[in-house]
């Protein structure tokens, strides 16, 4: 498996202009926030930087890294190069593992350290704004961050195509989040509060409401459920398409 990571790391490292873009706008998801509007004594604090992160850098992290990895990560089936890991005989297992592996630690290196380091010094420089969990927030939004990557090398392994995995990532991330947005609003939807429980399932809303003063259990299950079952549907679905080697 170390191979497969090693092999993985030097063709993401070389998928032309997606790695650079990639590591771009992990830059400008933390330096959004600071385009969203001028701050007083009474909002510079740890509170309302995460609201502005999560709902302007959110935003920014589910639809447009989901375009950029599907197409580092589909650039190698237009290739072909994913042949020789079918070739070598690899494990299957070892083979999705290795994306997971890769393209996580992209996610925590570009995204997930630079954010919990700023909100980090924003808590300890300006207060925490009343958050009782700021520990908490870190942990739900790692979870968060990584079950949007996970997906999206999910699903560009399933359609093994550039511009139609790059498309449906932003096709439905957005959509996901434009509905949200019309469903919650209770002067559009009589049934809003109904329709935000609903939705709360997908990590593209969750990290829009990852600002919190007390994070509710209800929030906290659906975080973590839905990772878990997210990863495991789409990892049994990723296996079965890699086993039947049903590849053009």
């Amino acid at each position: 498996m170390n191979k497969l990571i090693k092999a993985e790391y030097y063709r993401s490292l070389r998928s032309g202009i997606y790695f650079p873009i990639f590591v771009i706008c992990g830059i400008f998801a933390l330096l959004f926030p600071f385009l969203m509007g001028e701050t007083d004594s009474e909002t510079d604090n740890l509170y309302y930087h995460l609201m502005n992160y999560s709902q302007g850098s959110g935003i920014l992290i589910v639809a447009y890294v989901g375009i950029i990895l599907s197409a580092m990560i589909g650039n190698m089936y237009q290739n072909r190069t994913y042949y020789y890991e079918i070739m070598n005989g690899s494990n299957t297992h070892h083979i999705i593992l290795s994306k997971l592996v890769v393209y996580g630690s992209y996610a925590f290196a570009v995204i997930i350290i630079p954010a919990i380091i700023y909100h980090v010094i924003i808590g300890v420089d300006k207060g925490t704004g009343g958050m009782e969990s700021p520990c908490l927030a870190a942990v739900l939004g790692t979870i968060i961050i990584l079950n949007i990557i996970f997906f999206t090398v999910f699903v560009t392994m399933l359609i093994r195509h550039v511009i139609a995995g790059a498309i449906l990532m932003y096709s439905y991330s957005m959509g996901v989040t434009m509905v949200y947005m019309f469903v919650s609003d209770e002067a559009l939807c009589e049934n809003a509060k109904t329709m935000e429980k609903i939705f709360g399932i997908f990590p593209q809303v969750q990290i829009l409401n990852l600002a919190q003063l007390e994070y509710t259990g209800g929030y906290i299950a659906t975080v973590i459920g839905s990772f878990i079952v997210i990863f495991a549907l789409m990892y049994t679905l990723t296996y079965i398409s890699y086993k039947k080697k049903n590849f053009r």
